[in-house]
């Protein structure tokens, strides 16, 4: 996949687009974080954090899009929400990264048996997971991802 280790070299990005540009397509838009050069006070709840800067979006860097033509499903999670500690040893996605591919998951079982997708296209279908500040998104797909690299300068 084109840029697949270009993104997996940063390792935060924010989600700042998703939609449905078609029928079956799903486009991610994808944007480096940075941490800010102002310093504040935070209040988290009740609980104040001093002397802290905040992590946003660098807009003066390159982005990434990333459309997959072929969905067969995708869900997204408040990344706050994640159960890391539920990671099974035979799932499968290689070292950690932003963007990664899942040669065995709980997500990928789980379609297989809720839909009749693998009976049209037998073994055709891979997991993708895309790891972002405040989203992760999980996309099963029947087609590898386009993704370009957008510069903005």
């Amino acid at each position: 996949m084109k840029y697949f280790d270009k993104i997996n070299k940063n390792s935060s990005y924010f989600l700042s687009d998703i939609h449905e540009p078609n029928d079956n397509s799903i486009f991610l838009e994808i944007k480096k974080s940075t941490t800010s050069d102002v310093v504040q006070n935070i209040m988290v709840g009740k609980i104040g954090l001093n002397e802290k800067r905040r992590i946003e979006v660098d807009k003066k860097s390159e982005y990434f899009t990333i459309q997959f033509d072929g969905y067969v499903s995708y869900h997204v999670i408040e990344e706050g929400f994640i159960n890391f500690q539920d990671n099974k040893d035979e799932y499968k996605a290689g070292e950690f990264s932003v963007f990664r591919v899942y040669s065995k998951s709980s997500y990928l079982d789980f379609i297989l048996k809720e839909t009749i997708a693998n009976d049209i296209f037998p073994d055709e279908m891979k997991h993708y997971g895309l790891y972002c500040m405040n989203h992760v998104v999980h996309i099963i797909s029947l087609t590898e991802p386009k993704i370009e690299l957008i510069d903005c300068t």
